[in-house]
C-alpha cells in the first residue's frame, strides 16, 4: 500500500525526472484604478501608454478583482464601447458593424440606404434592419413584429429570387423561417436589389438580413461577457456609446464625452505545464479529499523548488480497462 508520502516521492520523480510535460500559455489581467477624471478616449490613450489598455472584463472572477479605493463612488470607464463609426451611416467591417445573416460577414459592396438620421440604436437595443415603406432602411429592436423578405439561391445559375412573407414575426423567427423554406433573409448589395424588394413588399415595412452584434472591447478581445445593470444599455440620449462601471460593479452605457475615473489593465502571460502520470495505489483517486491532499503536498514541493505563484488542478484521464482476474478497479485505475 502506498502512503501519501509515497505519492510525494513519486510525483516529484515524475515532475523533475521522466514525466511527460506539455507547456502552454494563459493570459490574465492585472487591474489598476486610475483616480483621474478623463473622457473615454482620453482614458483609453492613458491606459495604452502606461498599461496595456482600458480594462477588459471577461468573467465574474475578473469583476471581483476590481477593488476600488474606499472613497470612490463615481462611475469608472472600462474598455467596452460601441463606436458609431463602425455602424452608423456606413457599413463598417469591425466586430460591431452591420453584417448579413446569410454569410455572417459585413457587406461586400458597402451599399446602404439608411433613412435620414438612421440607424441610431434608440433605446440601446436596435440591432436589426427593416426596409421602410419608401425603400429606405431603419434599425429596429428584435421585439418588434414585421413581415419579412426571404431569398432563394439557384446555385446552378447563381441567381436569387425574393419572396415576401406577409406573416409578421420577430427578426429571429423570420430568420428561422427563411432558412427552413428558402435560403436566408434577403441580402441587399446594390440599388437594383433594393428596388426589386421595395416593389415586391407592397407598401409595408419588412425585415431583411442585416443585423449586428453591438459592443466591443478596446483591446479587441472576443469576450462576450457582460454585466449590465438592469435597464442598461438604454442609449437614453442616443449618444451613449461607452460603458462605465458602477461602484457595485454593474455597467451603464454613458456619453463618451463624460469624464470619469477609469480602469486600466495590464495583460500578463502565465506558463502552464501539464504533467501526465500513472499512479498505482490502494487509495481512491476519485475521492476529492484524497486528491486535494495530494495536490497540497505536490504544491509544497514545487513551491520550494520554483519561484513564483503556483496554481494546480487535478484531472484523471478516462480509460477503458477490463476487470482483472485479481484485484479491484477504482475508477479507471487498477488497484492491486
Amino acid at each position: 500500500m502506498h502512503s501519501l508520502m509515497n505519492y510525494k516521492l513519486l510525483v516529484a520523480f515524475v515532475c523533475f525526472g521522466f514525466g511527460h510535460l506539455s507547456c502552454s500559455h494563459a493570459y490574465f489581467f492585472e487591474y489598476q484604478f486610475i483616480n483621474q477624471s478623463l473622457n473615454w478616449s482620453q482614458a483609453q490613450q492613458y491606459c495604452r501608454v502606461h498599461y496595456t489598455d482600458l480594462a477588459t472584463i471577461e468573467s465574474m472572477e475578473d469583476v471581483n478583482r476590481l477593488i476600488r479605493p474606499n472613497a470612490s463612488t463615481s462611475l469608472a470607464w472600462i474598455g467596452l464601447n460601441d463606436d458609431p463609426l463602425c455602424w452608423q451611416v456606413a457599413l463598417g467591417t469591425d466586430v460591431n458593424s452591420w453584417r448579413w445573416s446569410a454569410t455572417g460577414k459585413p457587406s461586400a459592396t458597402g451599399y446602404r440606404k439608411w433613412q435620414y438620421n438612421q440607424p441610431n440604436n434608440s433605446h440601446g437595443n436596435q440591432f436589426y434592419a427593416t426596409m421602410n415603406v419608401d425603400g429606405t432602411w431603419n434599425d429596429q429592436s428584435s421585439d418588434n413584429n414585421a413581415s419579412f423578405v426571404c431569398y432563394t439561391m439557384n446555385y446552378s445559375t447563381g441567381q436569387s429570387t425574393y419572396t415576401v412573407i406577409n406573416d409578421t414575426k420577430m427578426w429571429n423567427n423570420a430568420l428561422t423561417y427563411c432558412r427552413t423554406y428558402h435560403t436566408d433573409l434577403a441580402m441587399i448589395e446594390n440599388s437594383q436589389q433594393n428596388s426589386i424588394i421595395s416593389s415586391l413588399k407592397a407598401g409595408q415595412s419588412v425585415w431583411f438580413g442585416l443585423y449586428r452584434v453591438a459592443w466591443k472591447w478596446s483591446d479587441r478581445s472576443s469576450s462576450s461577457f457582460r454585466n449590465w445593470q438592469t435597464g442598461f444599455p438604454n442609449n437614453a440620449d442616443t449618444v451613449s456609446f461607452c460603458a462605465a462601471e458602477t461602484p457595485d460593479h454593474f455597467w451603464k452605457d454613458q456619453n463618451c464625452s463624460n469624464t470619469y475615473p477609469f480602469w486600466c489593465h495590464r495583460a500578463l502571460t502565465l506558463s502552464m505545464t501539464t504533467v501526465r502520470m500513472k499512479i498505482q495505489t490502494d487509495a481512491d483517486l476519485s475521492d476529492p479529499a484524497t486528491t486535494d491532499q495530494l495536490l497540497q503536498q505536490i504544491g509544497l514541493l514545487l513551491q520550494n523548488a520554483l519561484a513564483g505563484t503556483i496554481k494546480m488542478g487535478w484531472k484523471i484521464q478516462p480509460q477503458k480497462l477490463e476487470e482483472p482476474s485479481t484485484g479491484r478497479v477504482c475508477g479507471s485505475y487498477v488497484c492491486n
